[in-house]
């Protein structure tokens, strides 16, 4: 595989972990010295080490100038009708605060068009700059979190694949729309997006057509069941050409049947199809992508009135081969980058950082909003808050181990 066809990995955002997390042992280290130093009587000069050493330190775990995209999903107050609802799912009180958060800590939410721009450019964005996305264009960010954006008065990205906008014009009732009962399942369509769109917070970009997945290998990895056929939801996708924007209103699934193979597989926009015995060449992966973006930007250009800008990468994994081809169709910037949105890095490249719920393992609203704190501290560039993500993961790793859950992941 050539280093074009490689997925970008994390490596970034774990390498700008670790570095931080030393300097912290390097301070607390030097306090420790300090106390005992002076608990056995040394000389109060023995305060000057952790000074020297947090002088050193603060320029590690200092670094203003990062724009941190936050990635939201679904804004729900009923998810149930998604398998992977504990992953992407939030409450609309929990997305509230959220927003709150932001703007108690002097956040200034900008568009995405306006991050794309100033990095085209080569122009400062003002500090404490955030972008707010929302992937898959659920119908909830028509019903929960554009009327809380409205409330805040914050912009917002919802990326949308267009084989999931459902049919029909009708605009579903909204949170505070006059007490009318909410519809929390399914997509969005197209008179909510347009409508969305007229607020003048929320802009809509491309998210590709099925977010699917395709076989990479001939190996199979399980078989379809009647547990596990939604959570595996693009097994159906593939085979389904237009709208999917119903599937889940199956009782099993139809177009692959319960008890066919699950092949080996990666993303449909980012890795190579395994076909009849083949793997498809980098020629044929070329025309394959570029005729899928194309079609995306084109269809969704002609619901909109205008064609999108910036496409959002189904699961966030891309390569550099396909960024490419995402750039040749027409796009201006893609997500998929683990870096932090500075003026030196690649500015048609966009870093994001997820943002999610139960973050101890366990429903805690109080906690859900102090690691989102945290988030925006660590996402504009203060690494001091990462001991207390690091915290939060751990206790969260430590009670999933504990509940022996399995996880359920977005496909």
């Amino acid at each position: 595989m050539s280093e074009a066809d490689r997925h970008l990995t994390k490596r970034p955002r774990k390498l700008r972990k670790m570095k931080a997390m030393v300097a912290f042992g390097f301070l607390l280290a030097a306090v420790a010295a300090a106390v005992v130093g002076l608990a056995l009587g040394a000389s109060p000069w023995w305060l000057l080490l952790p000074l020297v050493v947090g002088l050193f330190t603060h320029r590690i775990l200092w670094r203003p100038g990062a724009v941190p995209v936050f990635t939201f999903h679904s804004v729900s107050d009923d998810s149930d009708w998604l398998p992977w609802a504990a992953d992407i799912s939030l409450g609309s009180e929990l997305f509230d605060r959220q927003l709150a958060v932001l703007a108690a800590t002097g956040c200034r939410v900008i568009s995405t068009g306006e991050l794309v721009d100033a990095r085209r450019e080569g122009r400062p964005l003002a500090p404490r700059s955030v972008v707010l996305h929302l992937d898959d264009g659920y119908l909830d960010n028509w019903v929960a979190a554009t009327p809380l954006l409205k409330k805040h008065g914050m912009p917002a990205t919802v990326f949308v694949s267009t084989d999931f906008i459902t049919p029909g014009d009708d605009l579903r009732p909204t949170l505070g729309g006059g007490g009318a009962p909410l519809q929390w399942d399914g997509y969005l369509n197209a008179a909510e997006m347009r409508a969305m769109m007229d607020t003048g917070l929320v802009d809509i970009q491309a998210h590709g057509t099925d977010h699917g997945r395709i076989p990479v290998g001939p190996a199979s990895i399980g078989e379809l069941t009647r547990d596990n056929w939604r959570n595996l939801a693009w097994v159906q996708w593939s085979a389904v050409p237009g709208d999917k924007s119903a599937w889940y209103r199956q009782d099993e699934p139809t177009a692959v049947t319960l008890g066919s193979p699950v092949p080996e597989n990666g993303p449909t926009l980012t890795s190579r199809r395994w076909h009849e015995g083949n793997r498809e060449t980098a020629d044929e992966f070329a025309v394959r992508v570029q005729n899928e973006l194309t079609l995306c930007r084109r269809e969704l250009g002609e619901r909109l009135g205008r064609p999108p800008r910036v496409f959002c990468w189904p699961q966030n994994r891309t390569t550099d081969r396909a960024r490419e081809l995402a750039l040749a169709a027409g796009f201006e910037a893609t997500t998929g980058g683990w870096l932090e949105n500075r003026p030196d890095e690649d500015p048609t490249l966009i870093s994001r950082t997820h943002v999610g719920k139960n973050v101890l393992g366990v429903p805690c609203l109080t906690a859900d909003v102090f690691f989102f704190r945290a988030q925006v501290g660590v996402g504009l560039g203060n690494y001091y808050w990462y001991p207390v993500l690091m915290l939060g993961q751990g206790v969260r790793n430590l009670i999933n181990a504990i509940k022996g859950a399995p996880q359920k992941s977005q496909p």
